[in-house]
């Protein structure tokens, strides 16, 4: 059975979150910086009056960083924040350049994803071939599964 992914980079590397997780795609502008916030948490966006975690996605993944600001040297206007839902709570993912929505075959995919260095294995649903490209397949309720690491708490909130 073939299903759409939202392919992007990060790093060196090729990732892709299922469509149906996707609401939306920004450019990174307007983060808000919490203090003490666990390092992978960027910041908090308001969208249309909804307070959403921004996940750096090279922090949370422990994928090689970039230059001093974590990010590889260059033109930055490609990154993007992936607006995400999971369940009943809403996300963004700071990535290095959102790239295609791509269709990937069931059996195109390997779930041996504990054989690939530098990415964390529990993170990863599998690796998918299409074409001569190769995607990480993040699983994203395992990203976001520690709600009080993810979800900082705002001032005034309890």
């Amino acid at each position: 059975m073939r299903k759409r992914y939202v392919s992007f980079s990060l790093a060196a590397g090729s990732y892709c979150i299922s469509v149906d997780n996707v609401m939306q795609i920004l450019r990174r502008e307007n983060l808000i910086q919490v203090p003490k916030a666990p390092p992978f948490v960027e910041g908090v966006l308001n969208l249309r009056g909804d307070i959403l975690p921004v996940i750096d996605l090279r922090a949370r993944l422990e994928v090689a960083p970039g230059d001093a600001t974590g990010r590889p040297p260059g033109d930055t206007r490609k990154r993007r924040i992936i607006i995400t839902r999971v369940g009943d709570r809403s996300y963004g993912l700071d990535v290095d350049e959102v790239r295609e929505i791509v269709e990937i075959d069931d059996d195109g995919i390997t779930t041996d994803a504990a054989t690939m260095l530098g990415v964390r294995p529990d993170f990863v649903l599998g690796i998918a071939r299409r074409d001569e490209s190769v995607y990480v397949m993040l699983d994203l309720a395992r990203v976001f599964a520690s709600s009080r690491d993810v979800s900082p708490t705002l001032p005034g909130q309890a």
